[in-house]
């Protein structure tokens, strides 16, 4: 159960990082001008990603610990 925990922690280091790393960048900083185009899409599959991932959260969980 511990490493279970050590493993998400993990995993949630790496994704900040890699957020912070990736809004310092340079590319990020100069802007882009389409960006701001078609948000309706990319919260639209952003959404699809958050509910996915609880989806299949709730799954291992459930699976996890019924045993």
């Amino acid at each position: 159960m511990l490493w279970n925990m050590v493993l998400v922690v993990i995993v949630l280091l790496v994704g900040v990082i890699g957020t912070i790393m990736i809004g310092q960048s340079k590319s990020n900083k100069e802007g882009n001008p389409s960006y701001f185009q078609q948000t309706g899409k990319k919260w639209a599959r952003l959404s699809a990603f958050y509910v996915i991932g609880i989806i299949v959260f709730a799954i291992v969980f459930i699976i996890f610990f019924n045993r």
